[in-house]
């Protein structure tokens, strides 16, 4: 059994969950060992993307536990079976449904399943989401995570969706515990043209916004 207490202080101390959609297993593979030099220490696979497992498999057996990683976009049980074979110990969702958050229970993973308005949100976490995303961030505004904070600040949120650089300071400000972000760091061109000085750098800029948070006065 995985150490679920372990996983989800990890998940908050990182903040940063690199979301990878439509990359082959090699390139999640080159990519992944660019953003861990920058300091990235959680990736998310969706299953919609070319050989989702087998990339699973490969970041598993490159980094072992000095990462976590994560199935994304999981639509059925089965899907959440076969991403924990292959050594994801959490499991993402764009959407509430309660049998991926069961199956991901049973499993011993984590389940953040993905919800937009205050009733999904209630009944993700309710039937067990461990954290919950809130999805798509960039229609909704960090405004949005302060007002869900209010009623419901028992439950820990993930937003994503659209994350711009401009946007991760205010959304941790507003209260998430972590993001998800794709294409905002990667670029278009950054992983076809291999920029890993670039793609360095910009890893780094999120990493650093992540971290800017305003302190509350006691």
């Amino acid at each position: 059994m995985h150490d679920l207490e372990g996983i989800l202080q990890a998940i908050k101390e990182h903040r940063i969950v690199m979301i990878y959609r439509g990359l082959q297993p090699a390139e999640c593979l080159e990519v992944s060992r660019v953003l861990f030099d920058a300091g990235v220490r959680l990736f998310e696979v969706t299953s919609n993307s070319p050989g989702t497992i087998e990339s699973i498999e490969m970041l598993h057996s490159e980094f072992g536990k000095e990462v976590l990683i994560g199935a994304g976009t999981v639509m059925t049980p089965q899907q959440v079976e076969e991403a924990a074979n292959a050594g994801a110990t959490y499991i993402i969702s764009p959407n509430v449904n309660v049998e991926v958050i069961r199956k991901t229970k049973e499993l011993g993973l984590i389940s953040i399943p993905g919800a937009m308005t205050p009733t999904e949100i209630e009944v993700a976490y309710r039937n067990g989401g461990d954290i919950i995303k809130v999805f798509p961030i960039n229609h909704l505004g960090a405004g949005f995570i302060t007002q869900l904070k209010g009623p419901l600040d028992s439950i820990d949120f993930m937003p994503s969706g659209g994350i711009c650089l401009e946007m991760v300071e205010d959304l941790f400000n507003a209260g998430a515990c972590a993001i998800g972000i794709g294409v905002q760091l990667l670029g278009k061109d950054l992983v076809r043209f291999k920029r890993w000085d670039l793609l360095q750098k910009r890893a780094s800029e999120f990493i650093a916004a992540s971290t800017n948070r305003k302190k509350v006065l006691t």
